[in-house]
């Protein structure tokens, strides 16, 4: 908005304005010009880059395409196909497009002005696609063999115009051939400024480009951030899943509630052709059945790992607690099999029945693939047990409990090549968690009259912030499927850096966004709520505890002082 406001400023008391293309107007989904290439093809990125440098030193001035193409390098190559690749590949710059139409309602004269070996029709053809279909006209130095940089392809404009040079605002990106170029013209010029892309290869400079070309477009401060801080890993997980799908053609995939609601959502939207089953299944709903089978170590496994009353236990289980053993605490933590006893002495739930019910109507065959956001493959682990099969779990991230359950053949892992997550990953995955959950309560159970099943949620009001960055998050994954990189695989390391980044080292705006969300981890806990550091300079005990009590521990940190610190450092150091 302030970009658009300000070309509108600047351009004020000039009759003509005149825009650089690229860069200016329009931009590549690419970091790199030459990464388009790449993605027609290595051998012909290879020749193409060969034959234009052969072109260029062959002639003095702009080369035309035609030219490039006629190396022997390119011999066999189609020109059409780098053509279309380049309107695909092109989008607006969004703030710039707003200003450039409320100039054309003004009733401005507009052209555009490019050093460029593609010609005029090609460069029409990509403004047009991007909504510039209200220019005046174009120069292309590809068209004129003169370029901006020596003021030669402005003096041309000038005079194939009929205007006088302070008549004129040249608006372009580039300080040596906009900016000077157009002054050894007499045309007074703007630099344009522009967001930095890091110039990374293909794919992580294509991913970082296609989110900074689409971010102007989006108000909203949480859709914002769901689409550039999840948006790739939703993507990439979904694309490695449907790799998966392929290498077992006959197995159904079943999503895990509730954190796998998104994800499902993402997958459906790349893959529409595909069906897929959403299993309401928790660690908690599962219980009663394990406990009605007598599956002891599976039911300690199930259980949460934190110290619980006897009562707490039993009500976890869909039962009643003997009266002598209510109040007894047990450290499942530390000591789960001391709870043993105790899970013995319960009754079997009326409940149980309903759990194998539902596990019946969802139809799990062997070698069904289970997707799960993960760690130690706990529910794949009952579910296995419970069913009495072999299921192929794809969880998106693991701990070092995973390899101890299950075989590598039996559970793969998206993320850090399969081995178990580093701090910097658990310091926020909780907030990952509930970011991607379905916004409602967690499935405690089932209820069974007649022919109906009905799944038992707790109760939980909605939360629109979840929703605004939900639908950032599907966004991302809708202009993906339609954008000329959806055949390109996003890699896991591209996928999860932007999270990574957002959990070690948050900006101000971010930890006030979201940490008043609370998790939950056996409870129900604040992400980040700190108090006023002046309310913990005399209470020190009270800091410990809301610290312990935060789930993104680094958000806590940076809310608490927003200083440029390195809070992601910090916080290993206090790990350790």
């Amino acid at each position: 908005m302030k970009l658009t406001e300000t070309i509108l400023h600047k351009a004020a008391p000039y009759p003509l304005v005149a825009f650089d293309v690229f860069d200016t107007l329009i931009k590549r989904d690419v970091a790199r010009p030459t990464d388009l290439f790449a993605l027609l093809g290595a051998d012909f990125a290879k020749a193409r880059i060969q034959a234009e440098a052969e072109a260029r030193a062959a002639k003095s001035g702009e080369v035309t395409l035609a030219e490039i193409y006629a190396r022997p390098c390119l011999a066999g190559y189609d020109p059409a196909a780098e053509c279309a690749a380049e309107i695909a590949c092109a989008v607006p710059n969004l703030p710039v497009l707003k200003a450039a139409r409320a100039l054309h309602a003004q009733g401005k004269r507009l052209y555009y002005i490019s050093d460029m070996y593609l010609p005029k029709v090609q460069l029409d053809a990509m403004l047009a696609k991007c909504g510039y279909d209200f220019f005046d006209g174009g120069f292309v130095s590809a068209d004129y063999g003169v370029q901006k940089r020596s003021g030669k392809l402005f003096r041309l404009f000038l005079q194939k115009t009929q205007t006088q040079a302070k008549e004129v605002l040249f608006i372009g990106d580039n300080w040596r051939a906009d900016v000077a170029g157009s002054a050894l013209a007499g045309i007074r010029s703007w630099h344009l400024p522009t967001q930095e892309v890091p110039r990374e290869s293909l794919p992580a400079g294509a991913v970082a480009a296609f989110t900074a070309n689409r971010l102007p477009g989006i108000e909203s401060e949480a859709e914002r951030l769901g689409f550039a801080t999840l948006g790739p890993l939703a993507v990439a997980y979904c694309q490695w899943l449907h790799a998966r799908e392929q290498q077992h053609p006959n197995a159904k995939i079943h999503f895990l509630a509730r954190d796998m609601y998104l994800m499902r959502q993402v997958y459906a939207l790349l893959y529409p052709q595909e069906q897929t089953a959403y299993l309401q299944v928790s660690r908690r709903s599962l219980c009663p059945l394990l406990l009605a089978q007598h599956r002891w170590d599976l039911l300690l496994a199930a259980l949460p790992r934190q110290s619980l009353t006897g009562a707490q236990i039993a009500a976890y289980c869909g039962t009643a607690c003997p009266m002598d053993l209510q109040e007894k605490s047990y450290d499942l933590k530390h000591g789960p099999d001391t709870a043993r006893p105790l899970l013995q002495a319960l009754a079997t739930p009326q409940s149980a029945a309903a759990v194998s019910a539902y596990l019946t109507r969802q139809n799990l065959q062997a070698g069904d693939i289970l997707v799960d956001i993960g760690s130690g493959g706990t529910t794949q682990m009952l579910l296995q047990a419970v069913c009495n099969i072999k299921l192929h779990g794809c969880q998106l991230s693991c701990d070092d409990r995973l390899r101890g359950r299950l075989r590598e053949d039996e559970t793969a892992v998206f993320l850090f090549d399969g081995r178990p997550a580093p701090l910097l990953y658990w310091a926020g995955q909780p907030m990952l968690e509930r970011l991607i959950s379905e916004d409602v309560g967690a499935t405690l159970g089932y209820t069974q009259t007649d022919k109906t099943i009905t799944v038992q949620q707790a109760s939980q009001p909605p939360t629109p912030l979840l929703d605004a960055l939900q639908k950032g998050i599907l966004r991302f994954a809708q202009d993906w499927q339609k954008s000329f990189l959806q055949t390109l695989a996003i890699p896991p390391q591209t996928a999860i850096s932007p999270f990574l980044r957002l959990v070690g080292q948050p900006t101000a705006g971010e930890t006030a966004l979201l940490g008043d969300l609370t998790v939950e981890d056996g409870g129900v806990y604040p992400l980040a709520t700190p108090r006023k550091v002046g309310y913990y300079l005399t209470h020190a005990n009270q800091a410990k505890q809301d610290l312990s009590a935060a789930r993104w521990k680094i958000g806590f940190l940076k809310r608490l002082a927003p200083l440029p610190l390195p809070y992601d450092r910090l916080y290993a150091k206090m790990k350790k």
